[in-house]
């Protein structure tokens, strides 16, 4: 199985969640709106190339990161959001990733991310002696 989408630019693991107040001086814990309006926008990409029950085998993900200006960004920010909506969709749960691979490519406009998503041949692990 190898399997390849671009999804719109996706939000900062810093920006998924906010906090907003809730009677009695407490606070509740919830996704950001603009990180709800980016799952929406991805789910839709998903779903018109993915028509099958989501796979259940080890996967390696590969992120391929354009970036929507040369604004500085940290890579592993980015990883969260996009193996949170593959979930459910292209692979039962993100545990079954076994290798992840991101790399930084070129400056596009709005940004995008390329993902690839491969199922993993079984390969003897050896621990260095």
């Amino acid at each position: 199985m190898r399997f390849d989408v671009v999804l719109p630019w996706v939000p900062s693991t810093n920006s998924i969640w906010r906090s907003v107040p809730v009677p009695g001086g407490r606070s509740r814990t919830i996704k950001s709106r603009a990180y709800r309006e980016w799952r929406e926008r991805a789910s839709e990409a998903l779903s018109r190339v993915w028509r099958v029950a989501p796979y259940v085998g080890t996967v390696s993900v590969e992120l391929r990161l354009y970036g929507p200006s040369r604004r500085s960004y940290d890579l592993d920010n980015r990883v969260k959001g996009v193996l949170d909506v593959l979930q459910g969709l292209v692979i039962e749960d993100d545990a079954q990733v076994d290798r992840i691979v991101v790399r930084r490519g070129k400056v596009v406009k709005a940004g995008a991310v390329w993902v690839i998503v491969e199922a993993m041949d079984e390969m003897p692990l050896e621990y260095p002696s």
